[in-house]
């Protein structure tokens, strides 16, 4: 019985060793270049107010009212 389509397919581009390396190596390559740029909207979105920058202000605000409510005893 012949090997159908698909499996065909499959051995003779990605199953062999000489082009499987270069698109193993490249997938990430091309999400990096051109996959996270579409992406970083939503991503901004997500983490709106949650990022290091807004986390670090919400404490140094938190230790400034914590020292005025010393201060104030």
């Amino acid at each position: 019985m012949a090997a159908n389509f698909w499996t065909s397919l499959f051995h003779w581009t990605y199953a062999r060793g000489y082009i499987r390396v270069p698109i193993v190596m490249a997938v990430p390559v091309l999400f990096n270049k051109y996959g996270l740029c579409l992406f970083d909207p939503a991503f901004q979105y997500w983490n709106a107010g949650h990022n290091q920058v807004d986390i670090w202000n919400r404490l140094k605000e938190k230790v400034e009212k914590m020292e005025e409510e010393e201060a104030a005893e």
